[in-house]
């Protein structure tokens, strides 16, 4: 099946190959003067990548979707890149990322019609916290995650009912006390 002949040439091929690549970018250096710092870091990450392509697109993209605020849909590919990568070793960065989607989602839908906290943005937040307190058994010296966590403690209730819309609170203090 494997003929060494054959695995010779394209070594061989695949050598001068990358060698002309790394010529030509040096050339283009001088020709073209010194590449941006975006260009060089891309360089120097291609470097370092060494494999990694397809857990880099994943993190990427979920990324991505968390600032563009499709929050649970960058959580379904945070928790898909933990699936086939559990031994990354950004797990306590991916844990962040999916702790901060879960806020940043809890945080933008809209409370109840009776100015409550839903049932499904409480359950976000306790799974923000979960995940956060993941982040810190990870990686105790990451105060991001401990101030959020601190935050996430010090202003959420036990339960959703508890919780109260400042426009709910507004609107009991302006009904008339006594009869009319």
């Amino acid at each position: 099946i494997l003929k060494l002949k054959f695995l010779k040439l394209a070594l061989i091929t695949n050598i001068i190959f990358m060698l002309g690549l790394g010529f030509g970018r040096i050339i283009s250096w001088f020709i073209d003067g010194t590449p941006s710092l975006l260009y060089c870091l891309g360089t120097f990450g291609e470097l370092i990548i060494d494999g990694d392509y397809e857990e880099l697109t994943i993190y990427s993209s979920a990324y991505l979707l968390g600032k563009q605020g499709e929050f649970e849909n960058a959580i379904e590919k945070y928790n898909m890149l933990l699936k086939k990568f559990p031994n990354t070793n950004k797990i306590d960065v991916v844990y962040f990322n999916i702790a901060t989607n879960y806020l940043q989602d809890a945080l933008t839908k809209p409370l109840s019609d009776d100015g409550m906290l839903t049932i499904e943005n409480f359950q976000k937040l306790q799974s923000s916290v979960i995940a956060y307190e993941k982040v810190l058994q990870l990686n105790p010296y990451n105060e991001l995650a401990k101030f959020n966590l601190s935050i996430l403690y010090s202003s959420m209730p036990k339960e959703p009912s508890k919780i109260i819309s400042e426009q709910a609170v507004q609107e009991l203090s302006n009904i008339p006390i006594g009869l009319p």
